[in-house]
């Protein structure tokens, strides 16, 4: 059975014409003279400029191929017969959340493309559901790399196969080894690094001058085979170790403290110095530790805004194995480069403070913030210490110490 159900998109709309100045992706009427819609059109005309740019046109009978974003701000669209150059965006200014066409169905559309920072998009006026269809089966190419050229594959339904999963950032998406990310455009899926997986299908998304697949739903992630975790040090962590690792005998240099998320908690190689220095992040756990516990703990790697950590979602991968005294590095003067002491155990000497305390931290002259994660010191602008000690934590692109009791604090 056929149904036919219209939308109209209000904010692109003017009365008694759909068609309407063409919409930029700001909102703003464009120049462009668009008196003359065209009609019959495919999304392949579009794509390989058949049909310009800025000119208001009708496209028929295409298959809706995703969901809605995340964010309900758009969904995708494909000629019936599938293949390079089929697929759009389909968006709207004002979002697509009144649209109800699902994965499937057969629409009309009227709108305009337009090019957003290299991302053909359709900015719709109205959008008709005329029946059911099928959906266009995703182009299969490969491991990609026989690709050369990903622009004909944009907004269209594509399988990858064979990839490593061969890095992963702070928001929750990767590199695969094709050079394609894997994003989360439809929903939040878990991925871990060194993962691999025979097959992975979704929507070729262009954004920030880079393509990624991006999975509609689990049922186009089929489980991926997880890597043995590798023995390593906190120092070969922090070089850029991939995937699960288990950390042995690190010794811990701070209490553990808590957040919305779970447990945090810092460690460094018996014998400290840069480089060797780790966060522990328990995910929705919490484990008590002891500064001198030494402890072996496996996890995944990742990286955080910047801060590299070992994530834990088990607490039997987190076992202490005995004590030690944690080694401070002493630092006369501010290093060139904080980075190299990330979450590394050190004493900064001759530090003065040039601000008052705000949300428990001041800023000195050091170039380095201390700030009250584990104790709630007295500071003001202009308060000198010979020297303050505790683990280098990065947080909102600020290095901070971390005294941890009065006594770091001389």
């Amino acid at each position: 059975m056929s149904r036919a159900l219209v939308f109209l998109v209000p904010a692109l709309l003017t009365a008694c014409n759909l068609g309407g100045k063409p919409v930029d992706d700001k909102g703003n009427d464009s120049d462009s003279d668009t008196s003359s819609s065209g009609e019959g059109y495919t999304i392949a005309d579009i794509r390989t400029g058949v049909v310009p740019l800025d000119q208001s046109v009708t496209i028929e009978h295409v298959i809706v191929t995703s969901p809605h974003t995340q964010g309900d701000e758009g969904f995708f669209a494909q000629d019936a017969g599938g293949g390079a150059n089929s697929g759009i965006y389909v968006w709207s200014y004002d979002g697509v959340g009144d649209i109800f066409a699902d994965v499937g169905d057969e629409i009309s559309m009227t709108g305009t493309p337009t090019d957003f920072y290299g991302w053909t998009e359709f900015a719709i006026d109205s959008v008709e559901i005329t029946g059911t269809g099928t959906v266009p089966p995703a182009v299969d190419v490969g491991d990609g790399s026989s690709v050369t050229d990903w622009d004909p594959y944009e907004s269209v339904l594509i399988t990858l196969s064979d990839q490593a999963l061969v890095s992963v950032n702070e928001y929750g998406t990767g590199l695969l080894s094709s050079g394609v990310s894997i994003d989360n455009g439809f929903y939040n899926e878990d991925i871990e690094c060194g993962a691999t997986y025979p097959s992975i299908t979704g929507v070729l998304f262009y954004a920030y001058e880079e393509y990624s697949i991006n999975p509609r739903s689990e049922a186009d992630l089929p489980a991926p085979t997880l890597p043995d975790a590798v023995d390593s040090t906190c120092a070969e962590v922090q070089l850029g170790i991939c995937g699960p690792v288990r950390v042995t005998d690190a010794v811990v240099t701070s209490e553990d403290w808590d957040d919305d998320d779970g447990g945090y908690f810092f460690i460094q190689d018996e014998g400290g110095g840069a480089g060797t220095g780790l966060v522990v992040f328990l995910k929705d756990l919490a484990y008590d530790v002891s500064v001198g516990d030494t402890v072996t703990v496996s996890g995944s790697v990742n990286e955080f805004y910047g801060l590299t950590e070992l994530v834990v979602t088990d607490l039997a991968d987190v076992q202490t194995t005995g004590t030690s005294t944690p080694v401070v590095t002493v630092l006369s003067e501010a290093p060139a480069d904080w980075e190299s002491y990330e979450s590394c155990l050190v004493s900064l000497a001759d530090v003065t403070a040039t601000s008052d305390e705000a949300y428990g931290a001041v800023t000195t002259s050091s170039g380095v913030s201390i700030d009250d994660l584990f104790y709630d010191f007295d500071g003001s602008n202009g308060a000198h210490w010979d020297s303050v000690t505790g683990p280098l934590y990065y947080s909102y692109e600020t290095w901070q110490l971390e005294p941890r009791t009065a006594s770091d604090m001389q």
